[in-house]
């Protein structure tokens, strides 16, 4: 089943640069799959593989002709979509573990430079994303028990980062102030 659907979904991970993201799906699989052993397999393989289309099979047309080129039956692609609505508010085991697992992959060094880059395209200062990690360290009451240790341990890795950014700009205009004086 697997092999078949990521044939089918690799396309429509594909960013408009040429750009897969199936890299970020495996990533968040793996850490999914460590906080969860699910009962039923299949729904939560479902979930892994089809979370980062958001509400893509919600589209006209799109969830049809996903179960014409898939098997999957229409029941169980609307069971699918419902899930993924809820990543934001997770109800299930499953849901609770995906959406833990998106917020430890984002939550690292990784997601920080992903983060920079992002607001780079946004006008956003690198000092502003900076101020933004140092001042967040919230962890959901719905991550599971064995995600917030690993969620709290990427959350410091990124902060150490951002400590160390405010550390060299420290310097930097410690520097440039003597560098004034001087020529003052």
């Amino acid at each position: 089943m697997t092999d078949a659907l990521r044939a089918f979904l690799a396309p429509l991970y594909q960013d408009l640069d040429g750009v897969s993201r199936l890299e970020e799906i495996d990533r968040i699989s793996s850490i999914a799959r460590r906080l969860y052993e699910p009962d039923d397999a299949r729904s939560f393989e479902l979930l892994l593989l089809f979370h980062g289309l958001g509400k893509w099979l919600e589209k006209v047309g799109n969830r049809s002709r996903t179960a014409l080129a898939t098997g999957l039956s229409e029941t169980e692609l609307r069971a699918l979509s419902a899930s993924i609505r809820r990543l934001d508010d997770p109800q299930t085991d499953a849901e609770r573990a995906v959406a833990a697992a998106i917020l430890i992959d984002s939550a690292g060094v990784r997601g920080l430079i992903e983060r920079f880059a992002r607001a780079r395209r946004e006008g956003e200062s690198m000092m502003d994303v900076v101020r933004d990690v140092l001042a967040d360290s919230w962890i959901p009451a719905w991550v599971p028990e064995r995600g917030r240790a690993w969620l709290e341990r990427r959350h410091e890795a990124r902060r150490e980062v951002c400590r160390e950014l405010l550390a060299e700009r420290a310097l930097e205009d410690a520097a440039g102030q003597r560098v004034t004086k001087k020529t003052s």
